[in-house]
């Protein structure tokens, strides 16, 4: 036999090889993945089972609104309604496609910030937190896909971040109520330290959901940036009032405590200048000009830590000398960091870049309400207006006072996927 002729095993290769590669370029196929969501659509025999297949569906985009909204209205019927819509969510957690996986997670985001019923949704969703451990997901089927698998690992681990702060901290800081001021001015400081500490990998997980570096923008990803966005800008004013309260007695709290305080004003000092990466990120995606967040002189600083080492109350600022220098502390109004998201372009599943959105004049200053992005997203005018949404309390979503079943500590299952 020839060397040059090929072999029975090297053809078979050659044969698997080019199958593979033809069933990723039909996975990747609009025809055949909507065909596809369209069976899957027919073999649920409940409208729940439909919804979340629709909702989640392959095609590229936020969850298709009416969708969602169903979900969200069949929540207000009891846990075992909430019970089978997660059975559903965690199958398509289970798919291989970025895009349905994305959706599912976006799903369960919304159920748990946008229905009155979050906190039966959240103890749900808690024994099964495992779950959302996919740190092993690969989608590549194109590579568009394969970078949207990334914002898959980082958005469930985001996710996971969230469930854990609301298991420790019994409330919502990352969504605007009305009780969210009168929480952080209410609560005992060391219960504030925990919850303010508990926050910080939320943010951390949050900050890693970002498109910056991806050389092809999935429309998918780009939706789900925007919810994650929606929380982060409200747990940073959250950090940000909650430790100018904390700071406001310094002088008088007992040392222990003290240390805990000038710690969390060090973090709170680290996040500012991650976060203000993340505000860049969709601003740039807006063409708007970015928030500038400023932290306190350094002198500030040293005078709070001469505190911890000095035993001297003579040599301490007075109270009077305290209250001015909490001034240069910057308070963060919400409507800084809000920004119109209606105008975000996510249409297009191929050839944009994080970095080449042409320049738009400034916006002038939104209003102190939140956008529905997802609602704007879906009207096939650029100039439609999206949906304001109210925002709902936390008495009326279960976090607030008596509302709240705790939830026992449970060991998690993992094993990425």
């Amino acid at each position: 036999m020839s060397r040059h002729e090929p072999t029975f095993s090297g053809a078979m290769h050659k044969a698997s090889k080019e199958l593979t590669n033809a069933g990723k370029k039909l996975a990747s196929d609009d025809t055949f993945r909507f065909i596809k969501d369209k069976a899957q659509a027919a073999l649920e025999f409940d409208n729940l089972g439909k919804a979340c297949v629709k909702a989640s569906s392959r095609d590229h985009g936020p969850p298709k609104e009416k969708h969602v909204q169903t979900l969200l209205e069949a929540c207000h019927h009891g846990t075992s309604s909430i019970q089978e819509i997660l059975t559903h969510l965690f199958a398509r957690l289970h798919e291989k496609d970025a895009t349905v996986v994305l959706k599912a997670l976006m799903v369960l985001h919304r159920l748990l910030r946008d229905t009155s019923s979050s906190a039966k949704v959240f103890q749900c969703v808690v024994p099964h937190m495992g779950e959302l451990r996919v740190s092993r997901f690969m989608d590549d089927s194109s590579h568009e896909s394969m970078q949207a698998s990334q914002m898959v690992r980082s958005y469930a681990l985001y996710m996971e971040e969230k469930l854990c702060v609301l298991r420790t901290a019994k409330f919502e800081y990352d969504k605007p109520s009305s009780d969210l001021n009168p929480r952080i001015n209410r609560i005992a400081p060391k219960d504030l330290i925990r919850d303010l500490t508990a926050a910080i990998p939320q943010l951390e997980a949050g900050y890693k959901c970002t498109i910056r570096d991806q050389s092809v923008i999935h429309p998918t990803s780009v939706a789900a940036f925007s919810l994650v966005f929606k929380d982060l800008r409200v747990l940073y004013q959250t950090l940000n009032k909650g430790v100018l309260r904390l700071l406001e007695n310094y002088f008088s709290t007992p040392k222990q405590e003290a240390r805990a305080i000038f710690d969390l004003y060090k973090e709170y000092l680290v996040q500012t200048g991650k976060v203000s990466n993340v505000f860049n990120d969709a601003k740039d995606l807006l063409g708007q000009e970015p928030v500038e967040l400023t932290t306190p002189p350094e002198s500030f600083q040293q005078s709070l830590e001469q505190y911890l080492t000095n035993d001297e109350p003579g040599d301490m600022p007075s109270r009077e000398q305290h209250q001015m220098d909490l001034k240069s502390v910057p308070v963060v109004p919400l409507e800084d960091l809000i920004g119109d998201l209606s105008d975000m372009n996510v249409s297009s599943s191929s050839g944009g870049t994080a970095g080449n959105t042409p320049e738009k004049p400034p916006a002038p200053k939104p209003k102190d309400e939140l956008d529905d992005f997802l609602s704007s997203l879906e009207q096939p005018a650029p100039q439609a207006q999206p949906v304001t949404q109210a925002p709902q309390a936390a008495a009326q979503s279960g976090f607030g006072q008596g509302g709240f079943a705790s939830q026992p500590q449970q060991q998690q299952q993992g094993g990425g996927r």
